[in-house]
């Protein structure tokens, strides 16, 4: 069982451009079964009554970071316009470039507040009269490279009260454990539809809420998850992800209280069955890297998170 995630994007503008928009269409099948449970699949299934069958298109998570050029391309301004709900951090430089100035040195990294904009670059035409071009790129990474993991409480197991759960993958998973995003990741099997409660207060910061199929095919799902992640006050971030289509309980924006049901698990994404997979993570210099964390037993007490562990939230 696994989670990959777009966590970064990168961008080449050659002096500006607009944003592709694309998306690939299929058929999204409603059964509902003789015991009255409602399944979504992108196939017909036997046994079962169709409900309703919708032409639906696979949409990637909203891009909410732009570049924009404010003024002229021979005299103007890239700004830096993040829409998310969090900080994130950008890598900038140019291409390549012909009888053009700029007024900081390339490449650069800064961080652009959660909602906000900066001015990043000017860029001036040398020479005037004269031919010129620049072609600019960047890559953007959710959190801010100074945020420290400083938890006043060992985290919430995001899993609902009074029901017994099996850890089937924890830190350094031989599976899927093995990449610096995912190294401190737990998965947790249950049923499609089991509710998903917040380990951590924080603000929902990023959302992938509209997939509806999974399987092991790398190729076809790895960026097929639902997913929500949500930013701490110490500028970390939990991902929760293969949750069950649409069943996000509150708009990106929100402020999210430990303990609250965020969504329903599911089996989205490149994955090997029903699970939740559950990853602290943080920016570390335009990379988003896992972090070790400690789950709070019935106690009170921290404990770390192993495979084969049996917990529960009492």
């Amino acid at each position: 069982m696994t989670c990959r995630l777009p966590i970064i994007f990168s961008l080449l503008f050659v002096a500006f451009c607009g944003w592709p928009n694309a998306g690939l269409a299929e058929k999204l099948f409603k059964y509902v079964d003789d015991s009255g449970n409602v399944t979504f699949t992108d196939r017909q299934l036997s046994g079962s009554k169709t409900v309703r069958v919708d032409q639906v298109e696979k949409k990637e998570p909203d891009q909410r970071f732009f570049m924009n050029l404010r003024g002229t391309r021979s005299y103007g301004t890239l700004q830096a316009i993040n829409q998310y709900y969090g900080p994130v951090e950008v890598e900038l430089t140019m291409a390549s470039r012909e009888n053009v100035t700029v007024d900081k040195e390339l490449p650069m990294r800064f961080v652009v507040p959660p909602r906000d904009e900066v001015p990043a670059l000017q860029v001036r035409q040398q020479r005037k009269f004269r031919s010129f071009s620049y072609r600019y790129s960047y890559s953007v990474v959710f959190g801010d490279p100074a945020a420290t993991h400083t938890p006043s409480l060992p985290y919430r197991i995001p899993v609902p009260v009074g029901k017994f759960f099996r850890i089937s993958q924890a830190f350094h998973g031989d599976s899927t454990h093995n990449d610096e995003q995912n190294l401190y990741a737990v998965d947790i099997p249950m049923e499609e539809g089991t509710p998903v409660h917040a380990a951590r207060s924080g603000v929902i910061m990023d959302v992938a809420n509209d997939f509806f199929s999974g399987g092991v095919d790398d190729e076809a799902f790895a960026q097929q998850a639902n997913y929500v992640r949500i930013l701490h006050d110490d500028g970390t971030m939990a991902v929760y992800a293969h949750l069950k289509l649409e069943t996000l309980q509150f708009p990106i924006g929100t402020r999210v209280i430990r303990g609250q049901m965020v969504a329903l698990s599911g089996n989205t994404g490149y994955s090997t069955g029903p699970h939740l997979h559950f990853v602290i993570q943080k920016n570390a210099g335009m990379k988003l890297v896992s972090l070790p964390f400690q789950f709070s037993g019935a106690n009170g007490q921290g404990f770390t998170p192993r495979e084969g562990m049996v917990v529960a939230v009492n």
